[in-house]
Order: C-alpha cells, then sequence, then structure tokens
C-alpha cells in the first residue's frame, strides 16, 4: 500500500494511543504510526499529539538527510470537542495534497443512554446543518443502517466497555439521495466519566469499497413480520435503552427525538425486562407482560400520550444473552384492545 501522497486516518481514541486505520480509504489493522514518519529525524508522534491536544490542525515542510516531505495533519474533532483521530498526508513537497476524506466522529455514552454526534456525522448521510440533531438514541442510528452485521459486537462493548478495547465493523448507510454508502467504523471503550461507553469514527469509504446489501431474507423479514401483526424490540434488560428494532420500529410507538435511549418505556415499567433476564436463568419460556409504552398521540408529532401494551418478551439468543430483551409488540396501534393510562 503506498503511503506517500496519499491520507491516512489516525485514531485517537483513547490518549495515549494512536494506530493507523486506514489509508487512502482502505481499511488497515490498527498499524503502528511508524511507518509515516518520512525519516528518522522527524519526531512524527509529538506532531500528531501536539494535533491531538490542541485540536488544530498542523502542516510543516520536512527536509530531511535522504527526502524531504510535506505532512500535514487535520484533527477530526468528536462532539465534546476532543480529537478522535486525525488525517494525515505524507508526500512529496511539490504535490498540493487532496481534499480531506470523509470522517466524522460520534461518542455512545452509557451513563446518559444516548449517541452524541457532530454536524459533520450528520452531513455523511445527506442530513443538512440546519436539520443537524446533536444526540440521537442508539435506536435511532441504528435505524441509519439497510446493513449492519457487527451491531451484536457493538453493543456488547457499548454496554460493558472495557478501557482502549477496540471494536471496529463495515456498515451500509442509507443516503439523503437514495444511494447506499460504505462507512468503515472504529471505537475503543472508554471508563473514564463522563466519557463511559465509546468514542467512535465513521469513514466513508464507498470510493474504494462496494457496500453490502441486505440479502433476500432480511429485505423480507418486514412483510413477514407485518403479516403476524407484530413487531420487535431489543431492549437492554438492564438499563431498559431500546437498542434497536427488528427490522422496523411500529408506527404508533414514539421512540424518536428522545431526551435518552431509555424513554420508551415507563420508568416504573422497566423492571420488567431485568425480571425477565432473571427468570430466564433457570426457564427459557417467554414472559408476558403488561407495561406502558410511549405512543404517538393524534396528527402532532410531538404529541404522546402512555399506552398500557402487552408485550411478549424472549430470550435474547445470542452472545448477550445475560443482557439484551427481545420484546414482541403489536405493528397496529393497540388501544381499541387495551385500557390506556394517563400521562404521569
Amino acid at each position: 500500500m503506498d503511503i506517500v501522497n496519499s491520507w491516512h486516518l489516525v485514531e485517537t481514541l483513547v490518549p495515549g494511543q494512536m494506530t493507523v486505520i486506514s489509508t487512502g480509504g482502505k481499511v488497515r489493522d490498527w498499524t503502528k504510526i511508524d511507518r509515516l514518519s518520512p525519516g528518522p529525524e522527524f519526531d512524527l508522534h509529538g506532531f500528531l499529539e501536539l494535533t491531538r491536544s490542541s485540536c488544530a490542525e498542523q502542516d510543516v515542510l520536512f527536509k530531511g538527510r535522504r527526502r524531504e516531505a510535506r505532512i500535514r495533519a487535520v484533527p477530526v474533532l468528536g462532539p465534546s470537542g476532543e480529537t478522535h483521530g486525525i488525517q494525515v498526508w505524507v508526500g512529496d513537497p511539490e504535490v498540493e495534497p487532496d481534499p480531506v476524506r470523509i470522517v466524522s466522529g460520534i461518542a455512545w455514552l452509557l451513563e446518559r443512554t444516548v449517541i452524541e454526534q457532530t454536524v459533520e456525522a450528520s452531513a455523511m448521510s445527506g442530513v443538512s446543518a440546519a436539520d443537524h440533531v446533536p444526540e440521537r438514541t442508539p435506536a435511532e442510528y441504528n435505524a441509519k443502517a439497510v446493513k449492519f452485521d457487527g451491531s451484536e459486537e457493538l453493543f456488547a462493548q457499548a454496554l460493558v466497555p472495557t478501557h482502549g478495547q477496540k471494536w471496529e465493523g463495515p456498515m451500509s448507510v442509507l443516503h439523503a439521495d437514495g444511494r447506499i454508502m460504505r462507512w468503515h467504523c472504529w471505537g475503543r471503550g472508554r471508563t473514564d466519566p463522563p466519557n463511559v461507553g465509546l468514542r467512535l469514527l465513521w469513514h466513508d469509504v464507498t470510493d474504494t469499497t462496494e457496500p453490502d446489501k441486505p440479502t433476500l431474507a432480511e429485505l423480507g423479514m418486514p412483510s413477514g413480520l407485518e403479516s403476524g401483526g407484530t413487531r420487535i424490540a431489543v431492549f437492554d434488560g438492564r438499563t431498559g435503552i431500546l437498542t434497536m428494532w427488528l427490522p422496523e420500529a411500529p408506527t404508533w410507538v414514539k421512540w424518536r427525538d428522545l431526551t435518552s435511549g431509555c424513554g420508551v418505556l415507563h420508568d416504573d415499567d422497566r423492571a420488567t425486562l431485568s425480571d425477565a433476564l432473571e427468570k430466564w436463568t433457570h426457564d427459557a419460556s417467554p414472559v408476558s407482560a403488561d407495561v406502558r409504552v410511549r405512543a404517538i398521540d393524534g396528527g402532532d408529532a410531538t404529541g404522546w400520550k402512555w399506552q398500557q401494551t402487552r408485550l411478549e418478551l424472549r430470550p435474547y439468543p445470542g452472545q448477550l444473552g445475560d443482557r439484551l430483551v427481545l420484546a414482541v409488540l403489536p405493528a397496529l396501534h393497540p388501544s381499541e384492545q387495551v385500557l390506556e393510562v394517563p400521562t404521569t
């Protein structure tokens, strides 16, 4: 892989650690930064550390014993204003650097149960600056993907983070103009307040790697659930966070534009999830529970009420069976079948 006259993406997701994760939009395997150095006389680590700590672009002309090189470093800032990564150009002095590649920093904040995103993160999928929303719930972020096979591994790290632990995976995302993009995503666990959760980088690599498309079975899942009159929500049973829908949300549930990923179920009813987890340690049969779900109320998109709903809770069959709960709920509004509970 030619490292000269190319943009390299260096992750700085945990202070004190730096690795190269992409060159020219082609994914690399968390590689040491040493190979990017234009010569032994140049302190590349110090140069990048200055970029990281100052959150400011650096541009120098290096004149070594054997070669000259232009080195440019552009920080990729996360929502807190800290540097999640650095785009680094190492090239011939007479070559003007290409425009920086499309990269953004986001943060999954476990204690606040939200994902924070920058304007650049919104723009990656075609959202205008005027429509940018600085915080989204995990379920809203997962809904952006048309194919994402790494959700289980992502949840495992985000819900039980280990400081510095690495995660990465591809994601196919629908752009506002209708085309499918391929993003590659990297994250590291953080356990230092207020960063508990994951620090992440999203990188658009559509120009180098063809996006994965949903399989026929995946495309057929919505119609199968529709014919059965149900939808499936995936909750973290210990915190009540709605992590995702399989494959899409019921139209009657108010789950977007919430201040917390825990806001779909009433506070007093979230214990039904942890109770089910406890029961499944000795009996894996489904659990029926009457809970209050945040429901859209009338034609006003901002209006809502608590709607009493019967859920069927089922064990999650994957590696997060001790955390995640599958909740089967009706695809259509259940108000004709159950009593409503007033908003409190």
